[in-house]
């Protein structure tokens, strides 16, 4: 999960590069996933990306890294 598509698989919403239409909504973006529990992360990605295929948008601004 990145902002940069020669560095990742998936945009911050899920989104695979190069095709809009196909999310990836589970613990498999994550880069680590070893040190804690991951779900409720999971969880939030889910909802974050569910709830812009419903609405076209986001609460919370997704940033690119500077």
């Amino acid at each position: 999960m990145g902002t940069d598509p020669a560095r990742s698989v998936v945009d911050p919403l899920g989104r695979l590069w190069g095709h809009e239409e196909v999310r990836v909504v589970d613990a498999s973006v994550h880069v680590t996933n070893g040190g804690v529990n991951p779900v409720l992360t999971v969880h939030a990605l889910a909802l974050r990306t569910v709830e812009h295929l419903v609405t076209g948008r986001t609460r919370r601004r997704v940033s690119s890294p500077a």
